[in-house]
Order: C-alpha cells, then sequence, then structure tokens
C-alpha cells in the first residue's frame, strides 16, 4: 500500500491550485483598482487612471493566459 499521492495526481492537483491561487490573485488586484478605487468607471471622459488600469488589465491578462498556457502544456 501507498503513503502517498500518486504522482501524476499530485502534479494535476498542483497545476490546478496553481491556476486558481493565480486566478484569485489578479482578480482581487484587478477588482480592487478597477472597482473599489473606481480606475475602470469612466466619468465624462476618460483620464489617466482609466488609462493605466485598462492597460494593465490588458497587459496582465494576457501574462495569465500565457501563465495559463504554460502550466496546462507542462508535463
Amino acid at each position: 500500500m501507498s503513503n502517498g499521492m500518486e504522482p501524476e495526481i499530485k502534479k494535476m492537483l498542483m497545476k490546478i491550485v496553481q491556476v486558481i491561487s493565480m486566478l484569485t490573485l489578479w482578480a482581487m488586484i484587478t477588482i480592487f483598482f478597477g472597482l473599489y478605487l473606481e480606475w475602470a468607471m469612466i466619468r465624462g471622459s476618460f483620464n489617466v487612471f482609466n488609462v493605466i488600469f485598462y492597460v494593465w488589465f490588458v497587459i496582465s491578462l494576457t501574462a495569465l493566459i500565457y501563465f495559463f498556457y504554460r502550466v496546462w502544456k507542462s508535463e
């Protein structure tokens, strides 16, 4: 009888934990700046905070998707 988890199951669970952790961290940061500080809200016209937020959003979302791709591609 084995004392631990199967190595393949452990790798799969670690991938799931990594993806959920990074997604949660990204979402908390984005929600904080976008909704709590209202940088995502366009009131009248674009301002510098809107630009910073939307640039952050696009770049970080691209990086997050690339991270997901690398995690799930690795063996």
